[in-house]
């Protein structure tokens, strides 16, 4: 599995070899729930050529290596971070902060979300599945059950908690 911050300041080269710039943004179909392409900071002077089709990806390791690079544009996730997640209580959860995305298929699997810097501290980050959840234009509506919950938490502090419960 990979987060989103994996994708960005990666290289991007074409087939060819060269390079046409890095991974700026990451962009989103939320409904759909996969990554769609990538925006890519232009290195040509006058190029507007800034978009790269998840179809045009040939690898993605260390750089990203893709077919071409076209015009166009998505919902990228810059411009979710840090909104609000409510529950159909209306009661806030925490903030967008993260996708977590399966390496292969580029689907989205799963939502982190943070409470805040003592909470995300204390309790580690919240995973919440994309399924249960509705972007709205202020906040993304999450509507799953609590009864299972995703956490994702700080592994020197678990290690603590661990031996301290022996």
């Amino acid at each position: 599995m990979l987060k989103s911050k994996d994708f960005y300041l990666k290289n991007v080269y074409n087939s060819e070899g060269r390079k046409l710039g890095v991974i700026e943004d990451v962009y989103i179909d939320f409904y759909k729930g996969k990554i769609t392409g990538f925006k890519c900071s232009v290195s040509a002077l006058f190029s507007r050529k800034n978009y790269i089709d998840i179809e045009d990806v040939i690898n993605i390791g260390e750089d990203i290596i893709v077919i071409e690079e076209k015009q166009g544009n998505g919902l990228g996730l810059k411009s979710l971070k840090n909104i609000e997640v409510v529950d159909i209580n209306g009661i806030v959860k925490g903030v967008f902060e993260d996708i977590i995305v399966d390496e292969y298929s580029y689907l989205i699997k799963g939502i982190v979300i943070s409470s805040g810097l003592i909470d995300r501290l204390i309790k580690g980050k919240e995973i919440i599945l994309l399924e249960q959840c509705i972007l709205g234009d202020e906040y993304i509506l999450y509507n799953g059950k609590d009864n299972i919950m995703f956490k994702s938490i700080p592994h020197n502090l678990e290690s603590k908690n661990e031996s301290s419960k022996a």
